[in-house]
């Protein structure tokens, strides 16, 4: 078990309250297992603002791990390593639709 740092750009800090966070992560965590931790943490707003009701990304995010865009690497499965650093990008407003 480690732990990353999750930064926070855009309209998603609105959603979240500050800028950055650490969180402890257990080996085998993915992009979209932090996500959901988000999602638990941060509430509906964090939910609906990052996430389709399909559980794919909206168009409005982009996440980064390290300086990479996760469709560079393996998307929502990219796995996670202790001492990364993820970058949650919104930007702009949802669309309303699912």
């Amino acid at each position: 078990m480690g732990s990353i740092k999750v930064r926070y750009i855009g309209l998603v800090q609105n959603v979240v309250g500050n800028r950055q966070e650490e969180l402890p992560i257990s080996e085998n965590t993915t992009i979209r297992n932090l996500l959901q931790l988000l999602a638990e943490k941060h509430g509906i707003h964090f939910r609906v603002s990052v996430l389709r009701t399909s559980g794919e990304l909206r168009p409005t995010v982009t996440i980064h791990v390290g300086n990479r865009d996760i469709k560079e690497l393996e998307g929502l499965d990219t796995p996670l390593v202790s001492d990364s650093e993820v970058t949650v990008i919104i930007t702009g407003h949802p669309d309303p639709g699912g």
